[in-house]
């Protein structure tokens, strides 16, 4: 069995709205879609479902397949290669990726408030491109405030953005998989009420599904539940209900973010040993390190040190806060995640002695209050919300909650650990780094400079 290291991050964020004075409404019966998963029988009609582009798929190499001589493999790799520019156009422009790390910034020490001492993981990627949702469906300061939280001047911009960002960081070739899932779910007692112009939008430019359910129903939540589960791979919504929608909710909207690719550069798994975890309290804990010493660059700074392993689809950063230094404490500077980079002024390069305990962390966080310190009020006001481009009853935010999983160990998906492998950086290492991730860490999770997932470890 090929062996190597797989990283699988997924994240679902629920946004839910209800209507003023609209409790106990009665519900419409319903006979279109449905599955079996679970306790309950998902209820559900799919009024658009979303189409993807088909992604190349990543070529097998000589060690896979025989049959292929290396030379092929190369053509083959040159074909992938530029059919996955192609389908990406020019990438994730600058802008948006800064609009995007800049919310990052904002967002993760206001979402991660609270969870001192706990584990926890955000993904600023998966609010944002909830948000990003909501704006067409708010007017007035509404959908201001949300634009002004978002990072971009106005609702074009930001439909171009949303678009550039889903295809810059789409990836499904077989081995590695970069996947933001978004959908709307109504309330099909109100189905009459919305307007159509908008749910063509987030159909047609938010690659979102559109459906309808009977709110406040078992149905209902299992039919929200199985898509969690489906977009993210069951990593998420495999145990019981995500969601608990009331009568009156009139709108749902759910975006996910999946990940999944392998090291560059494999651990080796008979070099995994258990040893001690010093946890936030100070207590110690078992867990089982996986080692190596890799050639690659560093950061020594004040109050910690950090270094990346890269994957696939980009990099994780892990850092070491010196002893006595919390890891939410460094979330607390807006400049520290776009401090960390390959690049800057003060990297080093040399050996790094990593040993990094194998974890598999789930965290849920309810995120009304983060939306609050962003400057997004009025939508949670039910006196003051405009969501007149979406319906002409009244309504407003009522829910906010981001329900986030990450595991890192050995086994996975063989990506190209067989076919990149490369020390370009020339000379011989001369600096040591040792990333003994034994006691509290963080963890930022990038693709193409997009931070994916911000995470901490605190305890076993």
């Amino acid at each position: 069995m090929k062996r190597t290291v797989s990283i699988l991050l997924a994240s679902a964020l629920l946004l839910s709205l209800a209507g003023c004075n609209q409790a106990n409404q009665p519900q419409s019966s319903q006979s279109g879609q449905s599955s079996q998963q679970g306790p309950a029988q998902a209820v559900f009609t799919a009024l658009k479902e979303p189409t993807y582009p088909t992604f190349p798929q990543f070529p097998k190499n000589p060690k896979e397949d025989p049959s292929i001589d290396w030379q092929a493999y190369y053509n083959a790799y040159d074909e992938y290669y530029s059919a996955v520019m192609e389908l990406r156009g020019g990438g994730i422009p600058e802008g948006t990726r800064f609009a995007v790390s800049d919310f990052a910034a904002k967002s993760t020490p206001l979402a991660l408030a609270g969870q001192e001492g706990k584990n926890a993981a955000f993904s600023p990627v998966s609010l944002w491109a909830a948000l990003a949702m909501l704006a067409p469906c708010a007017q007035g300061d509404s959908q201001s405030q949300l634009l002004s939280a978002l990072g971009v001047a106005g609702q074009r911009e930001l439909t171009d953005q949303v678009s550039r960002l889903w295809k810059g960081l789409y990836t499904d070739d077989g081995v590695s998989s970069l996947i933001l899932s978004n959908s709307v779910w109504l309330n099909d007692a109100q189905q009459g009420e919305y307007v159509q112009a908008t749910l063509d939008t987030l159909g047609r430019d938010y690659f979102a599904g559109v459906y309808t359910t009977p709110m406040g129903t078992a149905g209902a939540d299992q039919a929200i539940t199985d898509w969690v589960a489906k977009e993210t791979n069951g990593l998420i919504g495999g145990n019981g209900p995500v969601v608990d929608t009331m009568p009156d909710t009139l709108l749902l909207l759910a975006s996910s973010l999946y990940y999944k690719a392998a090291w560059v550069v494999p651990f080796d798994a008979s070099q995994t040993q258990a040893g001690d975890f010093t946890t936030a309290s100070g207590e110690t804990a078992s867990a089982d390190f996986m080692h190596a010493s890799l050639a690659g660059n560093f950061l020594k700074r004040d109050g910690y040190q950090a270094a990346a392993l890269e994957t696939q689809l980009g990099e994780m950063f892990f850092v070491l806060p010196e002893e006595g230094t919390a890891p939410e404490e460094l979330l607390s500077d807006t400049s520290f995640l776009s401090s960390l980079s390959s690049g800057a002024a003060d990297v080093q390069y040399g050996t790094v002695e990593w040993s990094v305990p194998k974890f598999d962390l789930s965290a849920d966080l309810d995120l009304m209050s983060t939306l609050k310190s962003l400057g997004i009020t009025d939508l949670l006001d039910p006196d003051k919300a405009d969501l007149s481009g979406l319906t002409s009853l009244d309504t407003f935010l009522t829910q906010a909650e981001q329900m986030t999983r990450v595991s890192v160990d050995e086994e996975g998906v063989e990506a190209a650990a067989v076919t990149i492998i490369a020390d370009g950086m020339g000379g011989a290492p001369d600096e040591t780094c040792v990333m003994n991730l034994n006691r509290p860490f963080l963890f930022v999770l990038r693709s193409q400079g997009v931070p994916l997932f911000v995470g901490v470890v605190n305890e076993f």
